[in-house]
């Protein structure tokens, strides 16, 4: 009975970061290690195809490692595209975890 419970909540915080339309889920805010709360990273069939985006200013995470690993740094790109260097991170650790 109590792993039911259990159960439930995990649904709960998984549904929780769902936004619907309707009936349809219409964005998802996936976890991100560290980030639990925050809603930094949506995947939305709106905005950018269903790729994943820092939502607040619609830029892909793909971009945002794409120029890490070409070795810029993560104050260089928050500069570039008017972001935390925390939201930066979020990308870089949800793409590697991708």
């Amino acid at each position: 009975q109590s792993g039911q419970l259990a159960m439930r909540k995990v649904l709960e915080a998984y549904l929780s970061r769902v936004e619907w339309n309707m009936e349809l889920p219409s964005r998802i805010y996936p976890y991100i290690m560290g980030a639990d709360q925050q809603k930094v990273i949506a995947i939305d069939p709106c905005i950018g195809f269903g790729r994943p985006m820092l939502i607040r200013k619609g830029i892909s995470t793909a971009v945002i490692v794409d120029r890490i690993d070409a070795g810029e740094s993560v104050e260089m790109l928050a500069e570039d595209y008017d972001l935390k260097p925390d939201e930066v991170e979020m990308a870089i650790v949800y793409e590697r975890a991708a």
